[in-house]
């Protein structure tokens, strides 16, 4: 029987990348039957670094700046990882990240130095209309409602605001390195039963669940929500959040557009190869780049899909293959008004409908919603055709808010869990899993380095990767 050849084109994913998963399940044997490394690549680098994103991106400025000669490779046609800014959707909606607290010190400087503006907001409405049980009730309304089945005092508690009242009754950690402390570990167990020890009704834990991931809260740590207080409290009482003006991608293009080189677009990675010599990161289609350290910032969702050989792969295996993400599913909606203005209701639409979850307004013009689905729903509106998943969304919300009916348009699904170089929205721990990414966080490589909001020590998102690309290149800095 004749093998027919490997035709790339058979293993595109949608939006026109390539699926890493795809590539090495058919094509497995390019990785073994590549040419020795001295027919196929040379040192071009003293740093290669994987990765356009924040955490990357601020390594490679930090390394250039100290005389190293660095490569960054980023899979996708943009720099930004998931600070993404939709420019094919109106209004230019976020993707990614987007609040920047008045704590992020490394953000706030990096924009500061290369003239990114940032203005007031990312606050989104405390008040909300709610859709429970199939039914709609406003806050005033909720307390006394018939689909109100939360317990004695809980029942003045409005769905939205649970998981903060109960929040507040658990322990807390002592600050924002704390969670990373054998004290801190205390709080490493499931949320649900974290909830339940707190005081919280069943109907409570499973109004908080729904907007989390349905059903799943026992494999969720405690600790996640603790660690976001503290750090959220390390802004002091006067905190304020602001936005970048023109996109959150504005400030990693600005950065990308800072460095020596440019990165190196589409450079999809297949493979990454340590010795005690240097590193060697395969790419798609045979190429190879050799560099005498390298700092892989791939989400390890998606980093599970490549080959990794070396002693520094090897200590941090664990984690990269445990280590799990949020899956997050968005609808962005056009309306062809802003009902939301001539209805009298909040803006905001909170619901357990496990195809609605979230509702936010965007913006009066051009008028825009963005719906947030997590966990199970968002896997089960993924499993569904764009065209039948963007009916079924726009149908519960008319019928939610009668004043949308008629008035709405899916303008963009977008699923981080099926983007292949991101597999998840963000990470968080797992239930038992603290002292394990503690080890992590602080575990230096030998020649190939790990960074990503995923090993922050004491911050977390957009300022979590800056921290973690900071510290992995002073590491590098410190041995060249």
């Amino acid at each position: 029987m004749t093998k027919r050849p490997i035709d790339l084109n058979d293993m595109l994913v949608s939006g026109g990348g390539f699926s890493r998963r795809g590539l090495l399940a058919a094509g497995g044997a390019m990785l073994t039957a590549w040419a020795p490394l001295s027919a196929r690549s040379a040192t071009e680098a003293d740093v290669v670094i994987i990765g356009a994103g924040l955490s990357g991106l601020m390594a490679a400025s930090r390394l250039e700046q100290a005389g190293a000669k660095v490569v960054v490779l980023e899979g996708a046609d943009h720099v930004g990882g998931r600070m993404h800014t939709l420019a094919d959707v109106p209004g230019n909606p976020e993707a990614g990240g987007i609040q920047v607290g008045s704590n992020y010190a490394r953000l706030l400087d990096i924009a500061k130095r290369l003239g990114v503006e940032l203005k007031p907001g990312g606050e989104y409405d405390r008040s909300a209309l709610y859709h429970v049980r199939g039914q709609t009730v406003s806050e005033a309304q909720w307390a006394t409602s018939e689909v109100n089945h939360l317990v004695g005092p809980e029942r003045q508690i409005p769905p939205a605001a649970l998981a903060g009242v109960f929040g507040r009754r658990m322990p807390q950690l002592s600050g924002v390195d704390a969670w990373r402390t054998e004290a801190g570990w205390k709080l490493d167990v499931a949320y649900d039963a974290a909830l339940k020890a707190a005081g919280a009704s069943d109907e409570a834990i499973r109004l908080i669940g729904s907007n989390i991931d349905r059903g799943h809260l026992g494999a969720y740590s405690a600790i996640n929500p603790a660690r976001s207080s503290a750090f959220f409290a390390s802004a002091g009482p006067r905190a304020a959040l602001s936005v970048i003006v023109g996109g959150s991608q504005r400030l990693p293009e600005a950065m990308a557009a800072s460095l020596k080189v440019a990165p190196r677009l589409r450079q999809l990675v297949m493979g990454i190869r340590e010795s005690s010599s240097g590193v060697r990161v395969d790419l798609a289609g045979g190429r190879s780049v050799m560099a005498r350290h390298a700092i892989c910032t791939i989400p390890f969702a998606a980093l599970r899909t490549v080959h990794l050989a070396g002693p520094s792969a090897t200590a941090m295996r664990q984690t990269i293959d445990t280590l799990p993400y949020t899956r997050a599913s968005f609808a962005f909606l056009s309306a062809s008004e802003p009902f939301w203005k001539t209805d009298g209701l909040p803006r905001m639409l909170w619901s357990d409908d496990p195809k609605l979850g979230r509702v936010f307004v965007l913006g009066d013009q051009p008028a825009m919603l963005k719906v947030w689905l997590n966990g199970a729903d968002a896997d089960a509106i993924d499993r569904l055709p764009d065209a039948e998943a963007g009916a079924a969304i726009i149908e519960r919300l008319e019928s939610a808010r009668p004043a949308a009916r008629g008035k709405l348009k899916l303008e963009r699904l977008l699923s981080w869990q099926k983007n292949p170089m991101a597999r998840g929205v963000f990470h968080h721990i797992g239930t038992g899993q603290a002292a394990m990414l503690a080890k992590a966080t602080s575990t230096a490589g030998q020649r190939l380095h790990f960074a990503g909001e995923h090993l922050a020590q004491t911050t977390s998102g957009m300022e979590g990767a800056l921290e973690s690309g900071e510290r992995a290149a002073d590491t590098i800095l410190a041995r060249l």
